[in-house]
């Protein structure tokens, strides 16, 4: 059997996955780019062909993306499909 967990903030994925701390501002971006993403998408009720052309992806990137699959996709193809798509994006160095 599986088991399930809940989370509520990156620091607390990086504990049970037993990583650094310091990956969780990496995570927390992944997450927000893939979930800004998915809202776009659903806001423009765009599919995930328009989508794919839109961002010059293949379907399945997309698809990949709306279901939070974002293993083997990397943080600059994410930006990349959100700046495509139209998305406007900033990055705080603090």
């Amino acid at each position: 059997m599986k088991k399930y967990y809940t989370v509520k903030t990156p620091e607390e994925i990086c504990k049970l996955l037993g990583v650094s701390k310091s990956l969780a501002p990496k995570i927390k971006f992944r997450s927000e780019l893939t979930l800004a993403i998915g809202h776009f998408l659903e806001k423009n009720n765009m599919t995930h062909l328009q989508a794919a052309k839109k961002a010059e992806v293949g379907r399945t990137v997309i698809t990949a993306v709306v279901n939070g699959d974002i293993k083997k996709i990397s943080t600059d193809r994410l930006l990349d499909i959100a700046l495509s798509l139209g998305i406007k994006t900033q990055l705080k160095v603090a």
